[in-house]
């Protein structure tokens, strides 16, 4: 069951006693490998296996990886390719077996799965004559049959052990197209008789069938036929060429029947006796290696036919069952017999480091890189690298030594690594063995195309080879301990100066093997794509990329054999390969746009997992070079990475070590340069003046693995792993004092440090990287990046914070030097560096209670802040910005210190003011300190980003920020101070513009100039400045320069100003808000005050009319209403008489007239035509056809706010608490017109009484938590008890003149050219009660209907002349049900102005009850001709004329009666004769009103 070979391949044996196979082997070759073919076992889910390869082995010859594959490779020229033509095959079977028959069988070992067996053996028979068969065939076959058939199937004794090597048989009959005949070179005719020929092997293939093949009906067919064209071709050109193939196919499946036979019959005595022997562990005697060959057999069986998962995991287990047997071992103290002590390489290779004359050191030395010491400095006894060989599983005959118990531990688990290594590799589609051996001298392994990879499974390989190598440490320790017996008992070795020598060349050998090991499987598992990848950040991060010197290069081709390198005619500069590039050259990886720099082809699944894992392995390799550098003393004083003193740590203590030797910080036992010593660590040192040079080259090695493993965490998307090389890159620079290209390093790693809790990383990060900053000169730099150091270290100790030196310090450093050196380099600056402020000052606070000055306007408050740099501070300015919280525009107030002020350490308290009033509520938005050029600043936006000013806000900060946040600091004026107010205007002319008036009242201030400042706060809104007038007050504007903006002059204390500023809108807007900031000087001291209010620019009042015109006069009704839902009273009404028209109205009694929502007022306008009329022009005629109706009024909500604020203000005047007069009235109005709704406004309309709530609804203690809590507890029992008192208060029924408001409306007379009067006249027809017409029903009545028409309310030029006739056309409507109309109920005539046309008209009434006349309907035209009569001709033209009817009957009605109005009735009582009711007489009303008449 043992396969050599790490492909999927079988052995088949087979026996050619005819010579046949040389012609037959091509078409094999067409026919193979075998493909689908699916193992189904009893015990294991069904497994497919794509293509399995078949080793064809002549019986008795040896098979060899390269007879086999030469046999069975496919031709590659036209003459590598067999055929029935290129070979003579003997024309008889008469051939026997011979010595492969007759020789005995092979003696099997006692430990099965040792050799190499095959699983089918078939015999190639070519026989087409029955006779020759049963003469001499049929005897062959048995013999081979007996010798070579397994036990089941042969006479022999059945043997389990068989099993381990069993196999199936077949017999395969190939037929020639030319049998019967001499086949030769010269000659190739055929038979004519074919199908005789045919006939006769088909009668030979049937009779082999009866011979073998078992009688039973489960018996299997060990028979096929196959047949053989001429040509190359395996279908010969017959009629039936479907015969021909069915044969290949039939062969094929019973070989791919026959081996999963085979092999499951093996698989099957595997398991069983690996069960068996697993259950004998605890028995003694139980050798591991004997089991592990045993269980090893069955995984490279399972490895031979392609199922390489399942082998996979018996190498697992297997490696499992050894690391429990050495566990048990090292527990019980002592090794077995089965595993040898020491490596036989490794022990070797101890001699030859300890014994050689040429010294480890100066190998290393004379190496141009140190690359190069690794890559061939120490090798095997083969040439090979050590280390390098690690997956070749050839290197030596593993098996026998564990199954000789000669194996060492080490050895053990190299074999196992290796064999999982290469199944995996092959899982992952890597063509090619990654054994050493001459095809793959190089190092390198051919590799199948990158997306046929399965990268996964590449990352899964270098993860465990990261924990293979990291484990084996301590085995080869172990190893080469133990292979210096001498050394272990005390005993002196020839060249071991000490055992220090020793343990170091030990660790000489370890990092040699690690190193060369790491390098190989980073070589097995590279990829083109994954290069591609790379190569763009290579020549971004690596500080050598492309930049070596030739020798450096040469050098470098070990480690990066598969990268492109370029190539130059051009001469590389001396200071190009020693000298970093610039600084842009060198990006932290934050900045590293890694999008843009790799191709944009799309990543292959399992890309980012491989690069990562390559990363690993490029550390490790990493991790030794800076080992080996730290032995060497090749990288300084300080190490690869030059730490910065832990803050935490002590400056007075010293580490010492075990053995009482004292350690300086140089790492040097008893003070002594490792570099002076003759002999150290068993080598010896080299020339003094090549030690730079080394040091460089190790330097070099370093920072090319760490740009690498840079490169593939990138691509891997380690990002934190990728700033840590990329911290570790800087420091290398820094500490080759490249300042430059350190700083560029430098330059985003704190952040990423600090975000990771890495504090002091994050710290030594910052110290270096401003050094490098001093060191360059760049000032604003340094500023930043001293600030952000300053901040990490007061965060992490409540002490003064020193930071020791690392490289040109001389001692340690204390925060105050570090924090003047930062405010003295940002004196030079032009520009202003930000910082947090919480990160430098803790428990900053701001006083939310206001103080008001005595003698001028503004305020004050107290600042409270800690110093936390445990230092002197001088901060030229200090600044608190708070923001308006209810206001749209969200104003704000900066409060500042007049003079500079002195921050000691500790809590500091300073005063902060301002000149400007803007009352509400407000928060603390933000808070500046300000020395030289830096700015702190705590910004309470910056919560929202990571970073502010370049640099993070510590947690405790945030918090500290958002409390500040929530101090809500209430502003407002005193009682003497400047006040403004903004109201709409109190007369309104609906005809001219409307306007805002501004009321300015001075207080105790003396203002010698000012500057009012308008905003308009509302889309649409134009306030027109320009405009602006006086409307009260003694100061003029003295100038309107700027738009928005008026001028002023002086005010006097205690007086008043009112401005009226007209105002447009560009939409129709119900809410207008404007801003007004007024600017004024006092003293020579400039003050700001700030007023906003929104205005409802909606009338209260909505005015509607209707006209009715008459001959000689005009009624105009005008409906008063509410528009906003609020009851008004009309105090006065009127509209003025003109010398056009005279007007006359109701007089009003007095009293105020009320207007509720549900019920409008109602005003009747009488308006006649002036007896001045004739004398006045027609311009004048023109222009005063216009009247203005006048009200003043007042509306509820304003009264209920004023007598409410003077019931409050009158005795809170008089109070303790008078200064709050101003912010109780403002607080007061606004909860007063919101708290009451319509329904309450109705009930105080009609009860004259204001209900007032309680101290609790009305909400005082919102209002009062701005104030002291002192002074609000005064005023909160001064309102208490007001209201107490004042539970309802009376509204006057009187208006205050403080509400009245004038509104003008202009009423324009129409002008109507013609206006009818009309009249439905009935004669004859007596009269009721109010001189109501009656008549009978079905009464016939005569009308007459009276049409005149004048032009009394005709004006303007366009006036037609009074002579002019008119065409006039009526028409009378009635419902058929009510009237039914006669005579001339339309008609149409001409007539002058005022002449009288009558037409008479007859009204049948239809329905008793009151009536309504008939409707009238009339239309008036022009008649264009110069006739004069009474009718319209036909010639005539006539156009429409507007005009206005006056029908006097159109609310009129005639009562309608019974027409009946006596009647006689004769009642018979006598019955029997048929007497009954009988009618004698009866009289009409008509007959009764005729008499009358």
């Amino acid at each position: 069951m043992d396969q050599s070979a790490s492909s999927s391949k079988v052995t088949v044996e087979y026996i050619d006693p005819s010579g046949i196979y040389p012609v037959i082997s091509g078409h094999l070759q067409r026919n193979l490998p075998l493909r689908n073919l699916h193992w189904n076992s009893a015990t294991r889910p069904l497994r497919s296996i794509a293509s399995l390869h078949i080793d064809l082995v002549e019986a008795g010859l040896q098979s060899t990886s390269s007879t086999t594959t030469a046999a069975l490779r496919e031709p590659t020229g036209q003459n590598g390719a067999p055929g029935t033509g290129d070979k003579q095959v003997p024309s008889t079977g008469e051939t026997h077996l011979g010595s492969n028959v007759s020789a005995k069988r092979e003696r099997r070992h006692q430990i099965p799965g040792l050799r190499q067996t095959p699983y089918l053996k078939l015999f190639f028979l070519r026989c087409s004559d029955l006779d020759a068969y049963r003469s001499s065939h049929r005897k062959q076959i048995r013999e081979w049959i007996r010798e070579n058939a397994p036990p089941s199937q042969s006479t022999a004794s059945l043997n389990t052990q068989e099993f381990h090597d069993a196999f199936e048989w077949l017999i395969v009959h190939v037929v020639l197209p030319d049998d019967g005949q001499s086949i030769s070179r010269a000659s190739n005719t055929v038979n004519p008789d074919t199908k005789t020929s045919k006939r006769g092997s088909a009668a030979v293939t049937e009779k082999v069938r009866a011979d073998f093949n078992g009688a039973s009906k489960t018996a299997v067919d060990r028979v096929a036929q196959i047949q053989i064209t001429r040509g190359s071709e395996s279908v010969p050109p017959a009629r039936n060429n479907e015969e021909p193939l069915a044969g290949w196919e039939e062969f094929i499946s019973k070989t791919k029947a026959l081996v999963l036979s085979s092999f499951d019959l093996r698989v099957t005595q595997y398991e069983e006796d690996i069960k068996e022997r697993d259950a004998q562990r605890n028995i003694p005697g139980w050798n591991f290696n004997t089991f592990f060959v045993l269980k090893e057999g069955l995984a490279r069986g399972f490895e031979s036919v392609g199922l390489v998962e399942d082998a996979l995991t018996g190498y697992q287990e297997l490696a499992l069952g050894l690391t429990s047997i050495i566990e048990i071992e090292d527990d019980e103290g002592q090794r077995g017999d089965h595993f040898k002590s020491f490596t036989d390489e490794l022990s070797a290779e101890l001699k030859q480091a300890l014994q050689t004359e040429t010294p480890q050191r100066q190998r290393l030395e004379e190496k141009s890189t140190v690359l190069s010491f690794f890559g061939n400095g120490q090798t095997n006894d083969n040439g090979h690298v050590l280390g390098s060989n690690i997956l070749d599983t050839n290197r030596k005959p593993f098996r026998e030594l564990i199954l000789a118990n000669e194996i060492s531990v080490f050895d053990f688990r190299c074999y196992l690594f290796a064999k999982e290594v290469s199944l995996l590799l092959r899982l992952a589609n890597v063509s090619g063995s990654p054994n050493f051996d001459e095809s793959s001298a190089t190092g390198r392994v051919e590799t199948a195309k990158s997306d046929s990879q399965d990268f996964l499974l590449l990352a899964e390989v270098c993860r465990r080879a990261t924990e293979f190598l990291a484990a084996s440490g301590r085995m080869i320790r172990d190893d080469l301990r133990s292979s210096i017996h001498p050394l272990s008992r005390g005993h002196a070795t020839p060249g071991l100066s000490s055992v220090s020598t020793f343990d170091d060349t030990i660790e000489d050998i370890l990092a040699c093997w690690t190193f060369s090991a790491a390098q190989r499987i980073l070589q097995v598992t590279r990829t083109p794509s994954l290069t591609n990848q790379l190569q763009p950040l290579l020549r971004n991060v690596s500080p050598s990329h492309e930049t070596h010197s030739p020798a450096q290069s040469s050098a470098m081709d070990h480690d990066r054999a598969d990268l492109p390198r370029r190539t130059s005619s051009l001469p590389v500069h001396a200071n190009q390969a020693t000298n970093p590039l610039s600084p842009d050259k060198f990006p932290s990886i934050t900045s590293l746009d890694a999008a843009r720099l790799l191709p944009p082809t799309s990543l292959q699944t399992g890309t980012q997992e491989l690069a990562a894992q390559h990363a690993e392995l490029e550390l490790l390799k990493r991790r030794i070079i800076a080992d080996v550098g730290q032995r060497y003393g090749r990288f300084g004083t300080h190490g690869i990475r030059p730490q910065a003193s832990d803050p935490f740590r002590s400056d007075d203590m010293e580490e010492i070590a075990l053995d009482g030797t004292v350690s300086n910080i140089n790492g040097t036992q008893n003070g002594h340069n490792p570099l002076s010593a003759d002999v150290v660590n068993g080598l010896q040192d080299q020339d003094p003046e090549q030690v730079p040079q080394s040091n460089e080259s190790f330097s070099k090695a370093y920072e090319d693995l760490t740009a690498m493993a840079l490169a593939l965490n990138v691509v891997g998307e380690r990002r934190r792993s990728a700033e840590s090389h990329t911290a570790d890159l800087a420091s290398c620079r820094f500490r080759l004092k490249d300042y430059s290209t350190a700083a560029a390093y430098f330059r985003q790693l704190a952040t990423f440090y600090y975000n990771n809790d890495w504090m002091r990383l994050e710290i030594s990060m910052l110290d270096m990287y401003a050094q490098c900053l001093q060191h360059l000169d760049r000032k604003t730099d340094f500023c930043q990046a001293g600030l952000q150091l300053l901040a990490r270290l007061i965060s992490t100790r409540g002490t003064p914070c020193r930071l020791g030196g690392i490289n040109e310090r001389q001692g340690p450093v204390d925060v105050g030097h570090y924090l003047q050196d930062v405010i003295d380099a940002s004196a030079h600056l032009k520009q202003t560096i930000s910082a947090p402020l919480h990160n430098f000052f803790g428990h900053v606070s701001l006083d939310p209670y206001i103080r008001h000055f005595d003698n001028h306007d503004g305020f004050k408050t107290c600042l409270k802040l800690q110093n936390l740099m445990e230092a002197r501070l001088e901060a030229q300015e200090v600044r608190v910005r708070i923001v308006g919280i209810d206001t749209d525009q969200h104003d704000e107030i900066w409060l500042r210190t007049e003079t500079s002020e002195i921050l000691q350490p500790g809590a500091n308290l300073i005063t902060v003011q301002t000149t400007t009033m803007s009352p509400g509520w407000y928060h603390v938005e933000l808070i500046e300190v300000r020395s030289a050029n830096i700015l702190f600043v705590s910004d309470t936006a910056a919560l929202t980003s990571e970073n502010f000013c370049d640099q993070p806000i510590e947690n405790e900060a945030r918090n500290q920020v958002s409390e500040l946040r929530k101090t809500h600091v209430l502003v407002w004026p005193d009682e003497e101070a400047l006040c403004v107010r903004l109201s709409l205007s109190r007369s309104i002319h609906l005809g001219k513009p409307r306007s805002v008036e501004i009321l300015i009242s001075t207080g105790r201030n003396r203002i010698t100039q000012g500057r009012l400042v308008l905003r308009a706060c509302s889309a649409g809104l134009r306030l027109h400045t320009a405009d602006a007038k006086i409307r009260s007050g003694d100061t003029p504007i003295s100038a309107k320069s700027q738009s928005g903006s008026l001028d002023l002059g002086a005010f006097d204390a205690a007086s008043e100003i009112s401005i009226r500023v007209p105002y447009g809108l560009e939409s129709d807007l119900a809410n207008i808000k404007v801003r007004i900031e007024f600017i004024y000087t006092v003293d020579g001291r400039e003050y700001l005050h700030i007023h906003s209010k929104g205005l409802n620019i909606q009338l209260p009042l909505n005015v509607n009319v209707q006209d009715n015109f008459q001959q000689n006069a005009l009624f105009s009704n005008f409906k008063i209403g509410t528009a906003n839902s609020i009851p008004a009273r009309i105090s006065e009404y009127n509209m003025q008489t003109t010398e056009v028209f005279r007007v006359s109205m109701s007089h009003s009694t007095g009293e105020p007239l009320e207007i509720f929502p549900r019920q409008p007022l109602s005003l009747v306008a009488k308006i006649q035509r002036s007896a001045l009329d004739t004398q006045i022009t027609q311009a004048d005629l023109v222009s005063q056809c216009k009247l203005l109706l006048k009200l003043r009024y007042a509306c509820l909500d304003k009264e209920i706010s004023t007598v409410i604020e003077d019931a409050l203000s009158v005795p809170l005047r008089k109070s303790e608490s008078s200064d709050l007069t101003r912010l109780l009235l403002t607080a007061l109005s606004q909860v007063t017109a919101s708290a009451l709704s319509i329904h309450d406004l109705e009930t105080i309309a009609l009860s004259r009484e204001i209900p007032i709530a309680t101290f609790a609804q009305y909400g005082w203690e919102s209002i009062l938590a701005g104030l002291r809590p002192e002074r609000r507890a005064i005023i909160s029992r001064w309102l208490v008890d007001w209201h107490e008192k004042h539970r309802t208060i009376r509204l006057p029924s009187k208006i205050d003149s403080r509400n009245l408001l004038d509104l003008a409306v202009p009423v324009e007379i129409p002008h109507v050219p013609i206006v009818v009067e009309a009249r439905v006249e009935i004669c004859g027809c007596p009269t009721g009660a109010g001189d109501t017409p009656v008549a009978a029903l079905d009464q016939s009545l005569l009308a007459e209907v009276t049409i005149q028409y004048s032009r009394y309310w005709a004006q303007g030029p366009g006036q037609m002349p009074s002579d002019d006739l008119m065409s006039i056309t009526y028409e009378l409507h009635a419902s058929s049900d009510i009237w039914l109309l006669g005579g001339q109920r339309k008609a149409q005539f001409s007539a002058k102005a005022n002449d009288r046309c009558k037409f008479p008209v007859v009204l049948l009434p239809q329905r008793l009850g009151h009536l309504l006349y008939p409707s009238l309907e009339v239309r008036v035209a022009q008649v264009h001709d110069n006739s004069r009569g009474s009718q319209v001709s036909t010639d005539t033209v006539i156009d429409d004329v507007a005009y206005e009817l006056d029908y006097l009957n159109q609310a009129d009605g005639i009562l309608i009666v019974p027409n009946l109005s006596t009647s006689t009735v004769s009642l018979d009582g006598n019955t029997d004769a048929g007497g009954g009711a009988w009618l004698v007489e009866c009289k009409t009303r008509s007959d009764r009103w005729k008499m009358h008449l």
